[in-house]
């Protein structure tokens, strides 16, 4: 828009070179706003935006963390025992290794203190004959020294907001694991040593990133026995992250634009001032074309605007009719500019103030008047009194 009016609706006042310094600025202006609308509009399928929502955990929100241990032993887990606050846990057996399920609200903080048997090698033709053997849990490639601890599984459930559960299901085997599973996070934990585990889970649309931290302490147990602690560790205290991935489309395309161009026309506008107002569209100078239309948008324009001191704005005053009334010509004007251009509600305020402030002041006289009268009157009573 500003383009075309540095071009073609220039002010009559202006010199030319003024109006060749404004119009190279305008077509500078436009093919910066030309360049942007390209490179957004490469953008499209192709960039995604996050959006972050922080969502504070409450006392009831429950967090269940799912994992597996193994080692290089036939049956060597002997004894997992688990020690925490306001938690629950199911421990499932399997040949080769064993599925542990913890369970805990906002403050879970859990240590697992594993024993082994040492003393059970596992052959290879037995490594054979277990089905879908997990990557980190192949016993024959464990070292025998380790303990290969593999995060499987997260769930939230949030009893008051369910649109932000991910996948609870209340199972009572490890077939739930099957129901929320995630990236598999390996840590292989050395044999009479002790650790931390602190997780941040981050829910990103369908998945969930635990963010796992790994921390040995310098604590020597036996060579048989392995501990470590799990618990949660929130940049902000008991704020749960949520993000949402946005795949850039065609609405961000036309957000984006109107944005830079509005700041362009502001950049515009700054140096060179606001251009005329236009109050009439497409709608009434090219859509509605037809001649039944454009003659009636004609007639109803032209029966509250025309009169017989001429037309506002385009007709010099000096050249209205003869016996004309100048002051008809100039509430033309006045309506023209209420209608389409200048609003006057405040003004109409300050009317009503005025016209209430007339009717006060009309009252307050007449209360004057009155006793005025009615001092009067009481004076005369007392001299004729006095006389008589």
């Amino acid at each position: 828009m500003f383009f075309y009016d540095s071009i073609y609706n220039y002010r009559s006042t202006e010199p030319v070179w003024f109006r060749f310094f404004r119009g190279l600025f305008a077509i500078t202006l436009a093919g910066i706003i030309i360049y942007y609308s390209i490179t957004q509009y490469k953008k499209i399928n192709t960039e995604v935006s996050i959006a972050i929502k922080l969502i504070k955990l409450e006392e009831n929100v429950e967090l269940s963390l799912g994992m597996n241990m193994c080692t290089g032993f036939y049956n060597s887990i002997n004894d997992v025992k688990i020690n925490g606050k306001y938690t629950k846990y199911n421990i499932f057996n399997e040949i080769y290794r064993k599925r542990v399920n913890l369970k805990g609200n906002r403050n879970f903080d859990i240590w697992l203190n594993i024993t082994f048997n040492i003393n059970n090698n596992i052959s290879e033709p037995i490594f054979h004959d277990i089905p879908d053997i997990d990557l980190y849990c192949n016993p024959v490639t464990i070292p025998n020294n380790l303990l290969s601890l593999n995060f499987e599984s997260f769930q939230y459930s949030f009893p008051n907001k369910p649109d932000l559960n991910y996948n609870i299901k209340d199972y009572t085997d490890y077939l739930s694991y099957y129901n929320n599973i995630i990236d598999t996070t390996h840590f292989s934990l050395y044999l009479g040593r002790a650790y931390f585990i602190s997780y941040n889970p981050i829910v990103v649309d369908d998945n969930v990133k635990l963010n796992l931290q790994l921390e040995q302490l310098p604590i020597q147990l036996e060579s048989n026995e392995v501990r470590f602690r799990i618990f949660l560790n929130f940049p902000d205290p008991f704020m749960a992250r949520f993000e949402t991935t946005n795949q850039y489309d065609y609405t961000d395309l036309i957000s984006n634009l109107g944005g830079f161009y509005g700041a362009i026309t502001g950049i515009f506008y700054l140096f060179f001032g606001m251009q005329r107002l236009k109050p009439w569209g497409l709608a009434q100078k090219y859509l509605f074309s037809c001649t039944r239309c454009r003659k009636s948008l004609k007639r109803n324009f032209a029966r509250k605007y025309i009169s017989s001191a001429g037309i506002p704005l385009v007709e010099k005053v000096n050249k209205r009719p003869e016996g004309s009334s100048l002051e008809k010509r100039i509430q033309i004007l006045e309506t023209l500019l209420r209608d389409y251009y200048l609003d006057d509600y405040y003004l109409k305020k300050v009317k009503d103030v005025r016209i209430n402030h007339k009717k006060l002041f009309k009252k307050y006289e007449e209360i004057n008047r009155q006793d005025n009268e009615d001092t009067e009157n009481t004076e005369n009573t007392e001299l004729d009194a006095s006389l008589v």
